[in-house]
């Protein structure tokens, strides 16, 4: 009787047991659904041109980067992320052809190192990377990363540093978060020559223009060449 006894109850245990298992995976099956609903209306709610949030850029970025082509394009090592931008492509010559609804990104990707650079087009909504061309250096737009390696080699030149004397360490590459008022800053335009003798009418080159508080120096006038990491100065002294 005890055995006959003790059988049942050890079986609505059981039954009891796997019962409360499928109630929690029911459960929790649930309550996951809402946000994984919720996350894909986000995605598809977001317009072709909508600014890129900091997650979207991140998954363009790490899909650039980690495709076949491109590492073929540019390597790995010393890669610098230029632009990541929504773009709409035309696919033919009918509007018609134009997907307003895919999230397409372009990727620019750019190393220094031999500079060359590659164009590529990312689309979100599939996770993939629907092309890749390659740059040349003077086809990639020049960035605060391409001021900054300017700015130091200018630093290391003589004349740059009697040009602006004892404040030449004050100087600081300009960010959007830099005081006008405030701080010694350089900035820096791109320059290109029509000269085809000077090598700034091929190399990427930048002239770097000083500012003491609100007001830019007249000298001097620095142009850094990246590509030969050659700085040249000039003075001008009035007559």
């Amino acid at each position: 009787m005890q055995i006959h006894g003790e059988s049942p109850i050890g079986w609505r245990r059981g039954d009891l047991l796997l019962t409360l298992a499928l109630a929690f995976i029911c459960v929790a099956g649930v309550g996951n659904l809402p946000a994984q609903q919720e996350e894909a209306a986000v995605s598809s709610e977001r317009g072709a041109l909508d600014p890129l949030t900091p997650e979207e850029q991140a998954a363009a970025e790490r899909l650039a980067r980690n495709d076949t082509k491109v590492k073929q394009l540019v390597g790995e090592q010393g890669v610098r992320l230029v632009s990541a931008t929504p773009v709409i492509l035309k696919r033919g010559e009918s509007p018609e052809k134009i997907d307003v609804h895919q999230r397409e990104i372009e990727v620019v990707l750019f190393r220094p190192q031999g500079e060359v650079g590659a164009r590529v087009i990312v689309n979100l909504r599939q996770n993939a990377v629907a092309s890749a061309q390659r740059l040349t250096g003077s086809q990639v737009p020049l960035t605060s990363d391409d001021l900054k390696e300017a700015f130091e080699l200018a630093l290391r030149d003589a004349q740059v540093q009697k040009a602006l004397g004892a404040a030449a360490q004050s100087f600081h590459v300009e960010t959007e978060r830099t005081e006008p008022a405030a701080e010694n800053a350089v900035t820096g335009l791109p320059i290109r020559s029509n000269d085809p003798k000077d090598p700034c009418s091929k190399h990427r080159c930048l002239q770097l223009l000083f500012r003491r508080g609100t007001d830019f120096l007249s000298e001097p006038v620095v142009t850094v060449d990246l590509t030969a990491k050659h700085v040249s100065v000039e003075r001008r002294h009035s007559r």
